[in-house]
């Protein structure tokens, strides 16, 4: 594994000054997360595919 920090995905979709890093601090913040809650902090997304109208994911 390599020594080198890598600067996070999530760096440039919330720290970014043009109009797209605005609408994604402003989503966030429409969410009730505080800055400190997602500014150098990486974002994980949990996909589950259960549902109750479709058993067993047919």
């Amino acid at each position: 594994m390599s020594n080198e920090k890598r600067q996070l995905r999530s760096a440039a979709w919330f720290g970014s000054a043009d109009k797209n890093g605005f609408m994604y601090r402003s989503w966030m913040k429409n969410q009730g997360i505080p800055d400190h809650e997602f500014q150098g902090k990486p974002i994980i997304g949990i996909c589950n595919t259960w549902s109750e109208l479709t058993p067993c994911n047919a």
